[in-house]
């Protein structure tokens, strides 16, 4: 099977009309139209798997987070005190060995959108306010070993 991200939000999440307009593009007329950002809602089935996993209530699975659009939307539209934590699977196959390891050795990495850090396990990073899209976008955010967590305080 295919990989999968999931989303969980401290609020329903919708896409903002500047990316939709982008995601429904019917001709594409080079590459980077190709890419869009785009959050439904999840099957019944990861419902009762993802039980317990995340903390917020609004879970939802997300396509594109790793693209500008995703960014776009961090940047633009987070509201200040809005939580949204991100979980990336390889491989839906493999959940069950995936949240055992999750579970057992988590590796969550939090990005603060007001203060513009970056923490993961190994230390707390200062990105620079000014470019600090740019820089996360070079930053391993999605990771099957634990929980991304985006605030905005």
């Amino acid at each position: 099977m295919t990989s999968i991200t999931f989303l969980a939000s401290s609020k329903p999440f919708r896409i903002p009309a500047e990316i939709e307009e982008s995601n429904n593009r019917h001709l594409v007329k080079r590459g980077e139209d190709m890419i869009f950002f785009s959050v439904h809602e999840i099957d019944d089935y990861w419902k009762e798997k993802l039980d317990g996993l995340f903390s917020m209530p609004y879970v939802y699975e997300a396509e594109g987070v790793g693209n500008r659009f995703f960014l776009t939307y961090m940047e633009k539209y987070m509201e200040l005190g809005e939580v949204i934590e991100m979980y990336y699977l390889p491989s839906q196959n493999d959940f069950d060995e995936y949240r055992e390891r999750l579970l057992e050795h988590p590796e969550p990495i939090e990005i603060n959108i007001g203060k513009h850090t970056y923490q993961t396990i190994y230390g707390l990073y200062q990105l620079n306010p000014k470019k600090w899209v740019e820089e996360l976008s070079h930053r391993n955010y999605i990771t099957p070993y634990g929980i991304t967590t985006f605030v905005n305080y």
